[in-house]
């Protein structure tokens, strides 16, 4: 609650400059536009007046003079035009600058909060190479609201053994006449990892040699998992199940489970979205705030309603060593903090639900 505050006191003025910013550049389009309406229009009615003033003229040296009074006035208007547009050119490119530069801050000031502070998100990680180098994103959702981390880990690439060595069982051909099929025992723990997705008990992960001529996906949800070698699947077939080692396997998932927090480097928030929009560019992350005030406002009645103090949220915590402790927010705190933002402030506090009764 407090980190919300103290967000919601930093973003929401930087919003509303990105907004001044934005009309400004709009009302100095529409006057750049109006003035350039009314040199064309000017030049218009120059050209009309003169070769009016000259119909019906046969006179060489009249009709040169016009002429190049003509080639002048267009010159000059082209020109003046030119001036405009270099100078809105300018203006709009500063802007663009600043407007960049608050959009970092906002993303930047709001990275760490969505990271812990979004209640009940859905969240899908995703590990991929790009550039031969191994990346990974975020994407988390909640209600119409999502948004997306960027992932750096700790290493650029990922190998097998880098969690358990592994080995897989699939069908080979031995044998000069014959060509038996055996079982074969394949060492994977060489092999790349070029693709994880986990979404909740739900992952699949891609495991290939160098030459990609081996390719296994291994998927799993909280009752069993399934491996392919490349489109055969080795966990429907009889003998090759047998054969595979399930503690082995279920080892290698629950450590690939834990990848994205073991091998975590750091992550940035990259792009927000509400209704589909990127609210950065809509200037709507002020709605995001109140969607999480709304969320948050849930909580804070259920505090209230088992609270001993009234007008007084208390938390209850319970440390990792079992340890247990309590927190308390003053109604009256939430409500002076969040008044200083102004009308903004106060829709806050409607949707937190710590309004005076």
């Amino acid at each position: 609650m407090q980190n919300f505050i103290a967000i919601s006191k930093e973003i929401i003025p930087l919003e509303k400059s990105a907004i001044v910013i934005k009309n400004e550049n709009q009302e100095r389009r529409a006057i750049f536009e109006k003035k350039i309406q009314e040199i064309d229009l000017f030049e218009k009615e120059i050209r009309d007046c003169i070769e009016t003033r000259a119909a019906g003229v046969d006179a060489a040296e009249i009709l040169e003079v016009k002429e190049r009074t003509l080639e002048a006035s267009s010159s000059v208007a082209l020109t003046k035009k030119n001036e405009k547009l270099s100078d809105l050119d300018k203006e709009n490119k500063l802007d663009l600058m600043e407007l960049q530069q608050l959009d970092t801050r906002i993303l930047s000031t709001l990275s760490l909060f969505f990271e812990d502070s979004i209640y009940g998100a859905q969240n899908t990680y995703y590990a991929f190479i790009e550039d031969k180098k191994l990346r990974g994103k975020e994407i988390s959702f909640i209600d119409n609201l999502q948004y997306e981390f960027e992932l750096m880990f700790t290493q650029d690439t990922l190998k097998v053994k880098d969690l358990q060595n592994l080995t897989l069982p699939l069908w080979s051909k031995s044998g000069i006449l014959s060509r038996e099929k055996k079982v074969k025992r394949l060492d994977v723990s060489d092999f790349h990892i070029t693709n994880i997705e986990y979404e909740g008990n739900n992952l699949r992960a891609v495991l290939e040699d160098k030459d990609a001529e081996n390719r296994f996906i291994i998927s799993s949800d909280e009752k069993a998992f399934l491996i392919m070698h490349r489109d055969y699947e080795i966990t429907r077939d009889e003998e090759l199940n047998a054969a595979l080692n399930s503690d082995s396997v279920n080892a290698f998932i629950i450590k690939l489970r834990g990848f994205f927090t073991e091998f975590m480097g750091s992550k940035s928030l990259r792009r927000i979205m509400l209704d589909g929009k990127n609210v950065i560019e809509e200037n709507r992350v002020f709605d995001c705030l109140k969607l999480i005030a709304s969320i948050y406002g849930k909580l804070v009645t259920e505090c209230l309603e088992k609270g001993y103090t009234e007008g007084e949220i208390t938390i209850k915590i319970e440390e990792p060593e079992g340890m247990r402790t309590e927190k308390y927010l003053e109604k009256s705190e939430i409500l002076r903090e969040l008044s200083t933002i102004g009308r903004e402030g106060e829709e806050l506090t409607t949707l937190l639900r710590v309004t005076e009764a």
